[in-house]
C-alpha cells in the first residue's frame, strides 16, 4: 500500500496542508470575529460608529483560530 507512488503523492500533500496551516497559525493566531464581522457591526444612521460590544470578542473583531488555542496561545 505505502509503495503505491500515488498513495505516497497524496500522503505527503496531506502532511503539506497539514504543516502550512500549523505554520499559518503559529505566525497569524487571530481572526476575524463572525459574530461581529471583524468590528463592522453598526447600527443604522450611528455613521459608522459602534452602537454595543460584540459579545463573542468584546468588541476588539478578533478571535484566536482554534488551532493556536489548542498549542497554548492565550487570548
Amino acid at each position: 500500500m505505502w509503495t503505491d507512488p500515488n498513495v505516497r503523492a497524496v500522503l505527503l500533500l496531506l502532511l503539506a496542508l497539514a504543516a502550512a496551516y500549523l505554520a499559518y497559525a503559529l505566525i497569524w493566531p487571530y481572526t476575524h470575529c463572525g459574530a461581529c464581522g471583524g468590528g463592522k457591526k453598526t447600527a443604522p444612521n450611528s455613521k459608522g460608529k459602534y452602537w454595543r460590544k460584540c459579545g463573542r470578542c468584546g468588541g476588539t473583531g478578533k478571535k484566536i483560530r482554534l488551532l493556536a488555542r489548542a498549542l497554548g496561545r492565550k487570548p
